[in-house]
C-alpha cells in the first residue's frame, strides 16, 4: 500500500535468545541439574568434596599422617581438640590419615576408570561396528575374559606385584582394576553402536566415501560418548570398593594411608577401644561409593534422550 511505511522481515523472525557467558551457563546449568535431580547434587557435592579432599591434603591435614604421638595414644573423637577424629594405636592423627587416604582412592579410581573406559570404548566401536565374524570371535574373547575370577586375578597380580620392590602398588592395583573392567563396559558401548550404525547419518557418511576410522570416530564415537560419561561416573564406586578390598585383605600399598588398611589393621584391633578407628573409613568409603553411584544414575537419566521425559 501506498505510503505505509515497509515491514522488515527481521521483524517477523523468532527473537534472538541471549547468551550468556560461559561461566552464567555453567551456573545455570548446574542450578537446573540440582532441581532436577537433587540426589544426583547431593552426589555430586560428595564427590566434588572427596576430591577437593583429595587434591588439597597436604594442607587440610592437620598433621603429618605418620607423625607418632604415643603420649596420645587411642584417643577418641574430641571435636574441637587437638584431635578431632581420634589416633590410632601409635598416636596418628584419624584426620590426617583419612585426608592423604583419600587420594590413594581417587588415584587407583580415576586411573581405573581411564584405563577400562579407554579399552571398552575401542573395543566395543570396533567389534561393533565391523560385526560378521570379526565381531562374534571378539564376543567369545570377552565371554572368556569375563569369566575370569576377578578377585583371585587380583590377588595374585598384586602378589606377585610386592615381591618386586621397584613396583608401586597403587599403580600395581589401577592397572589391574582397569584391566578387569574393559569387558563389562564393552558390552555395553557395543549394544549402543549396534544401534548407531544403523543411522541415517551413518549410511550418508558411507555413500560419501568416508573410510570405516572416520566413520567410527567422527560419526559413532561422539554418539557413544554420553554412555561412556555414565558408565565411568559409576564405575568409579566400584573401582574406590575394590582398592578398599584389596587393602583391607592386606594387598595394598605398604606404609601408605589407605582406607582399607586403616579398617582392616586399627579398625578391627582396636574397635572397641576406639569406635572412630572403623567408623570414619568405614563411612568415607561408603560416601565415596554412594556419591558415585548416585551421581552416575543421575547423569544416566540426563543424558539418554530415552530417560528425559517430556
Amino acid at each position: 500500500m501506498a505510503g505505509s511505511p515497509a515491514i522488515s522481515a527481521v521483524d517477523f523472525g523468532p527473537r534472538a535468545r541471549r547468551e550468556y557467558p560461559l561461566p552464567v551457563r555453567i551456573l545455570r546449568s548446574s542450578l537446573r541439574f540440582a532441581r532436577r535431580k537433587p540426589l544426583g547434587a547431593f552426589g555430586f557435592t560428595l564427590v566434588v568434596l572427596l576430591l577437593f579432599s583429595a587434591v588439597f591434603a597436604g594442607v587440610l591435614a592437620p598433621y603429618d599422617p605418620d607423625k607418632l604421638d604415643l603420649k596420645n595414644r587411642l584417643v577418641g573423637t574430641t571435636w574441637g581438640g587437638p584431635h578431632w577424629l581420634g589416633t590410632d594405636k601409635t598416636g596418628r592423627d584419624t584426620l590426617s590419615r583419612l585426608l592423604y587416604g583419600a587420594r590413594i582412592s581417587m588415584k587407583v579410581g580415576f586411573g581405573a576408570v581411564l584405563i577400562s573406559s579407554t579399552g571398552a570404548l575401542f573395543i566395543g566401536v570396533v567389534s561393533g561396528y565391523i560385526g560378521g565374524a570379526f565381531d562374534k570371535t571378539v564376543q567369545r574373547f570377552i565371554d572368556a575374559w569375563q569369566a575370569m575370577p576377578g578377585l583371585i586375578i587380583l590377588i595374585t597380580f598384586l602378589g606377585i606385584a610386592r615381591r618386586n620392590q621397584s613396583v608401586d602398588l597403587v599403580w600395581a592395583m589401577v592397572l589391574s582394576i582397569g584391566f578387569l573392567g574393559i569387558p563389562g563396559a564393552s558390552r555395553v558401548f557395543r549394544s549402543q553402536v549396534l544401534t548407531i550404525k544403523q543411522a541415517a547419518y551413518v549410511e550418508a557418511a558411507r555413500s560419501l566415501g568416508a573410510t570405516a576410522p572416520r566413520i567410527m570416530w567422527k560419526c559413532i564415537v561422539p554418539n557413544v560418548f554420553p554412555i561412556v560419561m555414565v558408565s565411568a561416573t559409576t564405575g568409579l564406586g566400584g573401582a574406590i570398593l575394590a582398592e578398599a578390598s584389596l587393602s583391607f585383605l592386606g594387598f595394598g600399598p605398604a606404609g601408605k594411608p589407605s582406607w582399607g588398611q586403616m579398617l582392616s589393621v586399627e579398625g578391627r584391633e582396636y574397635m572397641r577401644v576406639q569406635p572412630g578407628l572403623a567408623i570414619w573409613p568405614g563411612l568415607c568409603i561408603a560416601s565415596a561409593v554412594f556419591g558415585f553411584n548416585i551421581f552416575g544414575d543421575a547423569l544416566r537419566d540426563v543424558l539418554d534422550p530415552r530417560l528425559r521425559g517430556r
